[in-house]
């Protein structure tokens, strides 16, 4: 492709600069795609094929093409659901920190009878909740919106959704702990607890993974 773009751009008698302003890109970016050190974005195949007046299809006929697109188009998706991924695990992190805070200033005021007022305990169990509510919301309709972008990389989806229930998993249970830990039960009464939560919440994890497993690529 990058001989492609090259040829035709000189054929044209145009500078990188002014095929780049077209579209509305940096001349770098032009010039990383003629020396093979990058790829364009999928967004920009159509665009790109109409600045240089030739058919799309032309434009990516050159040896191994199809390969290095799908290649860019997986790497593109990639990114957008990781940056999802990271802003949900951080919203869902701060979302189980608040939560347990929470949770240590309620044992604070029943077993130290500490000054904290119920004002101070509620606070940051309410902050916590709507983080995690607004870490869903966030991952569904960013997801909702990747699906329709990327409708031909389900195989990125159900990797990053696989990824996002193992690495919730171990906050929810974290959360667990930390509220049976702090209830005033002997070890092996926290043990059994703690064992029995663990698995009562790795049900619904089950599910989800297993649905994912089963969806169609």
């Amino acid at each position: 492709m990058k001989e492609i773009i090259a040829k035709r751009r000189k054929e044209l008698g145009l500078t990188q600069q002014q095929l780049a302003e077209k579209l509305n890109i940096s001349d770098k970016v032009v010039s990383k795609w003629e020396t093979g050190r990058s790829l364009p974005d999928t967004s920009l195949l159509l665009p790109l094929a109409e600045a240089l007046q030739i058919p799309l299809q032309e434009m990516m006929s050159g040896n191994d093409a199809s390969a290095e697109i799908k290649k860019a188009a997986d790497h593109e998706a990639n990114t957008a659901y990781k940056n999802t991924w990271i802003v949900t695990m951080a919203m869902q992190l701060a979302a189980a920190i608040l939560i347990v805070i929470g949770r240590v200033l309620w044992d604070r005021i029943n077993r130290y009878e500490a000054t904290y007022s119920e004002t101070a305990v509620y606070i940051p169990i309410i902050l916590g909740a709507l983080c995690e509510i607004a870490a869903v919301t966030f991952y569904l309709v960013k997801r909702n919106n990747l699906l329709v972008k990327y409708s031909a990389r389900t195989h990125v989806d159900k990797k990053y959704v696989n990824l996002l229930l193992y690495c919730t998993y171990p906050l929810v249970l974290a959360v667990i702990a930390a509220f049976v830990a702090l209830h005033g039960l002997s070890t092996s009464e926290q043990l059994i607890v703690l064992i029995l939560s663990a698995l009562a919440a790795l049900i619904p994890f089950i599910v989800f993974y297993v649905c994912n497993k089963k969806r169609k690529d």
